[in-house]
């Protein structure tokens, strides 16, 4: 069960800041998906993905040399999840190998960024596996 507390504490950090992602206009159904997704023909993954539509609170611990950033956090817009990565909307664009660590309502996880696809200027999709 979740922890009443921790959910009140994330909504008022998710509240304060602002959630700078612009949603492409051809998913008007984005925050409206449930349940597993459907692979495509030549995806091979280890665990299913679940759609998991909801902010989370992000924040960089470990940027790669060549593209120094500040420790700042950040709201962004969860696509999906699996047992052993997640995908989420950001309005910056991450790269592999930098660190993130994400807060949901379940707790805080370490992840790091694996893939990085932009969709517009305020929307990159990236995906990103458990440290």
């Amino acid at each position: 069960m979740l922890d009443a507390n921790r959910f009140k504490t994330l909504k008022a950090m998710l509240d304060a800041l602002p959630c700078r992602v612009v949603v492409p206009s051809e998913w008007k159904d984005f925050f409206t998906r449930r349940g597993p997704l459907t692979s495509l023909g030549d995806e091979y993954r280890r665990f299913v993905r679940q759609h998991f539509p909801s902010r989370a609170l992000l924040e960089l611990t470990t940027s790669i040399a060549a593209i120094p950033r500040a420790g700042a956090k950040h709201v962004v817009l969860m696509k999906d999840l699996s047992r052993q990565g997640v995908a989420f909307l950001h309005a910056a664009q991450l790269f592999p190998g930098e660190r993130v660590e994400l807060t949901l309502p379940t707790g805080r996880v370490a992840y790091t960024i694996v893939r990085c696809l932009r969709h517009n200027h305020r929307c990159y999709e990236i995906g990103a596996e458990i440290e």
